[in-house]
């Protein structure tokens, strides 16, 4: 009998209480931010980030549907019970009560009301306020090309900036007509991540993906007479327990004459993209293929100078400049470095955008075409090339490019 009234007592409280996971559709307007969107439904930001997919810089825009993740309690009105009593009850505003269940003035309930509760989440101000404060906002200036339809309103909402930042950074004047094809810089507020201190025992919640991977760099050395951990450590650089680690050497550390040992000297930074690679025209222009004949093993896209020269795919710059010893007829030189073991290079440019290790995103502006290099015209020179087994394979640049 007392585990028949027990049975009865828990299917009592599973019909009164049931936790559902749902998602709301929420759109965004002017003035939002993800730290306001995700405060006004008792979230974290991640939750959005996360349910959402969204990468760094996480810029949303008005009129962009986000997927809200709320979670929910079903409860059961009761005789007596009233909107105030049950918010009292779970400690949350009455307006989230009427708001998840779209009640109407004068907001009337009845008993054996199946009501959605949003479920208070004791971490949530916490693990948003770590966020937050592992998180800094800065300005980078963008340039954007004017389309057909565009006015400075249409614009400064698209990148969630004022009409009047847009106006003082490119100097308008009144009437601050714009027009297609004009270049104008934008300022876009990006945030990134403060890696926590090691003295620091706090976790922020924000998922934090980065296409950029440490890779060690080993160097090899035959120990001689002589020697010790201490000595090596000291001629490398590097630290006696980083010596000991990567060669998982153990107590009382003895190193002979002729042993081979990895030294760690470094990282570098390698691209891991979760997508297929996918080239793209640099330039806007007629193509020029006869070059090739010509012992040039890319292709010349003539196009008026000062045009923007965008990446034709994610990577890192290991070169910008001008070599005057191995470069030179190339005029003014971007090389990047893609995943995969790809390699192009961006010639003849008028002005250069970006720095050595920066890392850039495709279609980013890397320069604009120019007039420099043994070319005698404006425009752009390109190439690709792909390395296996240590050795650079040029690519026909019109067979890879979309």
């Amino acid at each position: 009998m007392k585990i028949l009234k027990s049975l009865i007592s828990v299917f009592a409280a599973i019909s009164i209480f049931s936790v559902t996971a749902t998602a709301a559709t929420y759109t965004v307007k002017r003035g939002d931010s993800l730290k306001k969107i995700a405060k006004k439904y008792g979230i974290s930001t991640s939750k959005i980030i996360t349910a959402n997919h969204l990468t760094p810089p996480y810029t949303i825009y008005p009129g962009q549907k986000l997927i809200i993740p709320v979670s929910y309690k079903i409860y059961k009105v009761k005789r007596g019970d009233s909107l105030e009593k049950i918010a009292r009850k779970f400690g949350i505003p009455i307006r989230k009560i009427i708001k998840a269940n779209h009640l109407r003035k004068p907001y009337t309930i009845y008993p054996g009301q199946k009501l959605k509760v949003p479920v208070k989440s004791n971490h949530t101000k916490r693990s948003t306020a770590s966020a937050e404060k592992n998180r800094t906002t800065a300005t980078r200036i963008i340039k954007y090309r004017v389309k057909k339809g565009d006015y400075l309103g249409r614009i400064a909402r698209k990148f969630n900036t004022s009409v009047q930042e847009i106006i003082k950074l490119n100097r308008l004047k009144r009437p601050y007509r714009i027009y297609r094809g004009q270049i104008l810089k934008i300022p876009v507020k990006v945030t990134t991540e403060i890696k926590p201190s090691k003295k620091s025992k706090a976790k922020t919640s924000t998922p934090r993906y980065s296409m950029l991977r440490k890779v060690p760099i080993y160097r090899y050395y035959r120990v001689r007479r002589g020697d010790s951990i201490g000595k090596i450590a000291k001629k490398f650089g590097v630290s006696v327990r980083s010596i000991i680690r990567v060669n998982h050497l153990r107590k009382p550390y003895i190193i002979r004459p002729g042993q081979r040992l990895k030294i760690l000297v470094g990282y570098k930074d390698r691209l891991a993209l979760n997508r297929p690679l996918e080239f793209k025209m640099p330039l806007d222009g007629q193509i020029d293929t006869t070059i090739r004949t010509k012992g040039y093993r890319g292709i010349f896209i003539i196009a008026p100078p000062g045009e923007p020269v965008r990446a034709a795919e994610v990577g890192i710059v290991k070169f910008a400049g001008k070599d005057e010893k191995f470069l030179k007829k190339y005029g003014n030189v971007v090389i990047l470095e893609h995943p995969q073991g790809y390699t192009t290079i961006y010639a003849s440019l008028g002005k250069i955008d970006v720095k050595p290790g920066q890392l850039v995103h495709r279609g980013e502006v890397i320069g604009t075409s120019g007039t420099t290099g043994d070319w005698g015209r404006s425009g752009l020179y390109f190439e690709i090339s792909r390395i296996h087994k240590g050795k650079a394979y040029p690519l026909n640049p019109l067979e890879v490019l979309r």
